[in-house]
């Protein structure tokens, strides 16, 4: 009897604090987006990274690589780096190691700008991969540089700031 009330009352204590320590506490959007940019300048800072132009250097020697383009499916369909294999950012921790068994093998990833090719690299290295490598300028530098793209339609030169999709906003995600 004494062990069943005892029993009650933790449970009791437990379900009347529970609530309040699971509520959040109001952080700013401001706050959210600095966060954001800590986060983003501590992995940059962590990880070994190239240009574009440095990259296209490798392209032309005889070193043996793997290139992840982490952008989606439709950036990727668009135009994409010569040789690229596309996996969404999203998607790493599940298809990467079914493709890439070498865990010492070089590893590039690029994605638009090279920020979500900076939290790739960041996560391929902490699943194992020793030799991961991020293009800081991503697609973005390769273009600048005036370097073919490729997608199902062939090779071809974009102009810089000519491969941007803007799309009208709908409804109120403010």
């Amino acid at each position: 009897m004494k062990t069943t009330l005892k029993v009650c009352i933790i449970f009791a204590t437990m379900a009347l604090i529970t609530p309040f320590s699971l509520q959040a506490r109001e952080v700013s959007l401001e706050q959210v987006k600095q966060n954001v940019l800590n986060l983003h300048k501590a992995v940059m800072a962590a990880q070994p990274a190239v240009t574009a132009k440095e990259f296209k250097k490798i392209i032309v020697s005889d070193e043996k690589f793997v290139l992840l383009d982490v952008r989606s499916g439709a950036e990727f369909m668009a135009a994409h780096l010569p040789g690229a294999l596309h996996i969404d950012r999203g998607r790493i921790e599940w298809i990467v190691p079914n493709i890439i068994k070498k865990t010492d093998r070089r590893i590039y990833v690029y994605c638009q700008d090279g920020k979500r090719s900076g939290f790739a690299t960041e996560r391929l290295l902490e699943m194992g991969y020793a030799n991961v490598i991020h293009i800081a300028d991503g697609f973005e530098g390769w273009v600048t540089s005036g370097y073919q793209v490729y997608n199902m339609h062939g090779e071809f030169i974009l102009s810089p700031g000519g491969y941007g999709l803007t799309e009208p906003k709908v409804g109120n995600i403010d």
